[in-house]
């Protein structure tokens, strides 16, 4: 195994871990009370989902670089945009953040999706083929993206509508209308990928 693909391996079985605790965090804050509330997910979660994130960045530089196949534009969207969410929205709007149910519905799509895309990829690393987990890769984004989309756009909206400056309410709403053409755009890439990858079973 090359020095690249043991970097890979081990960088996708650490996301997949973070990611993985994540899904299991929410479920279990969501079932530790018999009232289940948003505001048992947000102290708990979100500084390691804020984190978790944000290592991601490197993603971009994988894909900038070659060391993996991944196009650079989709990329450096969805990781830049998931990126503002956690900086800009969730840690610097607490309050509507944490009582949103939006809130845990978005650590849901988000770690379940990429749960299941690290450990696909660590997967490929290790040479070890799962037919299951490739279809759950290429077939999970169909009802969670929309679930995800849906709870960062919302989310961003409540923190337009919290916020005293006029600056930072106006780049929000102007993000959010930028948000329908571009999860069309990333929902249809995603479609592509589904039908090429799946093709080649």
């Amino acid at each position: 195994m090359t020095i690249q693909s043991t970097y890979l391996l081990l960088y996708n079985t650490l996301s997949f871990t973070l990611w993985l605790r994540i899904l299991l965090g929410v479920i279990t804050a969501l079932l530790s009370s018999p009232h289940p509330s948003p505001n048992n997910v947000y102290p708990h979660l979100e500084p390691q989902t804020r984190w978790t994130q944000t290592l991601a960045i490197v993603e971009i530089l994988h894909a900038a670089t070659g060391l993996t196949r991944a196009p650079v534009r989709p990329t450096f969207t969805q990781i830049f945009t998931r990126c503002v969410q956690v900086w800009a929205v969730n840690y610097q709007y607490p309050e509507p953040t944490a009582s949103s149910p939006a809130y845990p519905a978005l650590l849901l799509a988000w770690s379940a999706a990429d749960a299941v895309r690290y450990a696909y990829f660590g997967l490929l690393q290790a040479g070890i083929r799962v037919d299951f987990v490739k279809w759950l890769r290429y077939s999970l984004f169909i009802v969670l993206y929309p679930v995800g989309i849906g709870s960062e756009w919302w989310l961003m909206y409540k923190a337009a509508a919290a916020t005293v400056n006029p600056i930072g309410a106006a780049v929000f709403y102007f993000c959010l209308a930028l948000y329908v053409p571009g999860a069309f755009k990333m929902y249809s890439y995603m479609l592509k990928q589904r039908r090429k990858a799946l093709e080649r079973e």
